[in-house]
């Protein structure tokens, strides 16, 4: 079985958020979809140690804002990497209240959308959370939303194949050098460099600044290996 396969699927990137009782809270997911028209609900998948599932389902209420291609990979890594229970991730990005009272980015969005919990169903290390949609709107109609496979294959780490920096044949090295984060796997490629921290392409590994750290998940050089 080639696991491998089922990055074929066609999945998207999304910032899932709930609040309750004064906590507000997201995380990232790519499981989500529309599965009725009338009523319209949707479905997504949680991982059952995710402080924003438990506000979830005490708070009844889910938002999902659908990120855009141009989505900084510093706004993934806060909400992709970091937890709820020791972060503020609200604090550190713009956003509204939505219908409900959920916390909906206001930057680097497609559109959104709020549901009320209907119910859940345990998945083992997950639970699938099917919600009605109480309110949906665009944020940014004209933006393209961003897939997990456009993630993955484009932006990986780096910056998307649409920015003006990529243009690695344009980068004269006589060795390109890359370096794996230990702690989240982004892969630091010096043909790119990390424009979204104002590194520029073809910057060494070794050249970096000793407060450069990994865009994802925060972690510093020393938790850098060679690939």
């Amino acid at each position: 079985m080639n696991l491998d396969a089922l990055f074929a699927l066609n999945c998207g990137m999304y910032v899932i958020s709930a609040h309750y009782e004064g906590e507000i809270n997201g995380c990232i997911i790519n499981a989500l979809i529309q599965v009725t028209a009338f009523p319209p609900q949707v479905i997504a998948s949680l991982n059952k140690e995710s402080y924003t599932l438990s506000l979830i389902k005490q708070g009844k209420y889910f938002g999902v804002s659908v990120l855009d291609r141009d989505t900084p990979l510093q706004v993934i890594g806060l909400f992709g990497f970091r937890s709820g229970r020791h972060t503020k991730k609200f604090d550190q990005v713009e956003y509204f209240l939505g219908k409900t009272g959920v916390p909906i980015l206001s930057e680097h969005i497609v559109a959104y959308v709020e549901a009320k919990l209907v119910r859940s169903m345990d998945a083992g290390t997950h639970e699938i959370l099917l919600g009605e949609v109480v309110e949906t709107d665009f944020v940014n109609a004209e933006a393209v939303p961003m897939t997990y496979d456009y993630y993955r294959s484009v932006k990986g780490g780096k910056v998307p194949r649409t920015a003006a920096t990529f243009k690695a044949e344009k980068v004269e090295l006589e060795e390109v050098e890359r370096y794996r984060c230990r702690v989240c796997g982004y892969v630091y490629d010096s043909r790119f460099g990390d424009p979204d921290s104002g590194v520029p392409a073809g910057t060494r590994f070794s050249d970096l600044p000793d407060t450069w750290v990994c865009p994802i998940c925060g972690v510093g050089k020393d938790q850098f290996e060679k690939v």
